[in-house]
């Protein structure tokens, strides 16, 4: 016969009190931590549940749980609150947020769900795990909802945006998956002259020089790549051309990233990619993996993205639970891995290389943009103290990449780019100088799409931020573009700081 489940007791980093006697606290509930911490005690797979498997003993009890297993989360209760209040405001109904309230807003269309991740890159840290959009729980329609859950667990109101994924086309992450590609192919012009040149920044002449030589159909003055309209091919944004974002006649990887451009990374990541053989057609595209990562020698993207976590099960317990712990499908401490669907054709190649054909939570991207800050691979966690033992920051590995390119391209975005006009404005002035990030825009067919940003706040940006912060947001089912409609959750959480810190200042 199992054993009976333990009680447990819950704490934010803080100390304030999330969950006891067998129910979320009123401050977690309002925060929206209900689906995470548990809406009752006998939701399995919540924090909660999973804590209850372990036994009562000296290892599980704290100082302050008394005869109850009890846990530090590493969420930081306040920002948790504003976080969820300003995605459900903006991410879910596109409102206004005027720092404390939200203002306007309408009704969200069928089938939006939004999430938002913000954590600490110096220890792995997840301080805000805001989700929206899954359904209502509560302990009055817990039955049916557990029942739902147990038959359809990809589709249940307990999954967590931020943290899990249901494989579906909602979850693709757009442009911001380009930070992923700029990784890789920085990785390939560690042993490729031509793609360092290309990356650096190049006239545009030669740019078109180099692809005519090579017979690849991309012209820098052209809105879609392949050239010949017959093909299936990528377009930019509105069918713009890629000269008017040259800077001083010089096009590369900061200008693709700061405007976003399509086909530069389509082309580019083409170059880059050795099943192609450096030809315009042909080529072994469809090679598959027989393994995980066979194909990191072959795919430079591809081995850029295995080394930030996609397609590896992110444990979030920050290795406090035992090593015999009984893990099971759907547990909150257990975030989806990001997924990059089989490539099969050069086209596919290209999708990928602007961030279709995948599926990924905001933890994922928000774990990308802390790579590149950081310059290390960040190990994510949530449970910081398990009964009197704590949490041990792991050693990060260096990511091992050129990253200045890169960063220039990110903070383009928020100064000039696809983001800059979400974070322009005199409320946003500071905490636009140290913040870098990138938009994305994934097309879901009725004029639709799922709309994200990613990116970090450098330490120091906001008084008393002794450490980086990485952040990602997103929402499905929108009729806009990264820019225009995940971008503002961040500024709106990111100025709200800002604000309470000017305020406190004034005291």
């Amino acid at each position: 016969r199992p054993a009976a489940p333990s009680p447990v007791q819950l704490e934010d980093r803080n100390g304030t009190p999330l969950w006891a006697d067998g129910a979320p606290t009123q401050s977690a509930i309002e925060a929206g931590l209900a689906p995470l911490l548990g809406v009752s005690g006998d939701h399995a797979n919540s924090v909660a549940g999973m804590l209850a498997r372990l036994p009562v003993s000296d290892a599980t009890v704290s100082r302050a749980s008394g005869a109850a297993v009890g846990a530090r989360l590493t969420l930081d209760l306040p920002l948790q609150a504003l976080s969820q209040r300003v995605l459900e405001c903006i991410g879910m109904h596109r409102g206004r947020w005027d720092g404390k309230a939200c203002i306007g807003g309408q009704p969200a269309p069928e089938g939006r769900h939004a999430g938002l991740v913000i954590l600490d890159t110096e220890t792995g840290d997840v301080l805000a795990a805001a989700g929206a959009g899954a359904g209502q729980v509560s302990a009055a329609n817990w039955a049916e909802v557990r029942d739902f859950d147990r038959t359809s667990p990809a589709r249940s109101p307990l999954r967590l945006p931020a943290l899990q994924h249901d494989g579906g086309a909602h979850q693709s992450p757009g442009s911001t998956f380009k930070v992923v590609s700029a990784l890789g192919l920085e990785l390939a012009a560690q042993r490729d002259p031509q793609i360092d040149a290309l990356l650096g920044g190049m006239p545009l002449p030669a740019i078109n020089r180099l692809a005519q030589q090579r017979g690849f159909g991309f012209q820098t003055d052209a809105a879609s790549y392949p050239l010949n309209p017959r093909l299936a091919h990528i377009t930019n944004y509105h069918e713009q051309s890629l000269d008017r974002r040259a800077q001083e006649g010089r096009l590369g990887l900061a200008q693709a990233l700061t405007y976003s451009l399509n086909t530069w990374f389509a082309w580019s990541g083409e170059l880059s990619d050795q099943s192609l053989f450096g030809r315009a057609d042909g080529g072994a595209p469809d090679l598959q993996a027989l393994d995980a990562d066979a194909l990191d020698a072959v795919r430079p993207i591809v081995a850029a993205a295995h080394r930030l976590g996609f397609e590896q099960t992110l444990r979030l317990d920050g290795g406090l639970l035992p090593a015999d712990f009984n893990w099971r499908s759907w547990d909150a401490l257990q975030a989806t891995p990001a997924h990059i669907d089989p490539i099969h054709t050069r086209h596919e190649l290209r999708q990928m290389s602007i961030g279709l054909r995948m599926q990924v939570t905001p933890l994922q991207m928000a774990l990308a943009a802390a790579a590149v800050g950081q310059g290390k691979v960040v190990a994510p966690r949530m449970l910081l103290t398990l009964g009197r033992t704590d949490s041990a920051v792991p050693e990060m590995k260096p990511v091992g990449i050129r990253l200045d390119r890169i960063k220039a391209g990110m903070k383009g975005v928020v100064d000039v780019g696809t983001g800059a006009g979400a974070f322009g404005g005199a409320a946003l002035a500071g905490v636009r100088r140290g913040l870098y990030g990138k938009t994305g825009t994934a097309p879901t067919g009725d004029d639709t799409a799922t709309v994200w940003f990613t990116g970090w706040l450098e330490p120091g940006t906001l008084p008393g931020q002794t450490h980086r912060l990485a952040m990602a947001a997103f929402a499905s089912h929108s009729d806009a573009t990264g820019g225009e409609h995940a971008a503002p959750v961040l500024a709106a959480v990111l100025s709200t700081l800002a604000a309470q810190n000017r305020e406190q200042k004034g005291k």
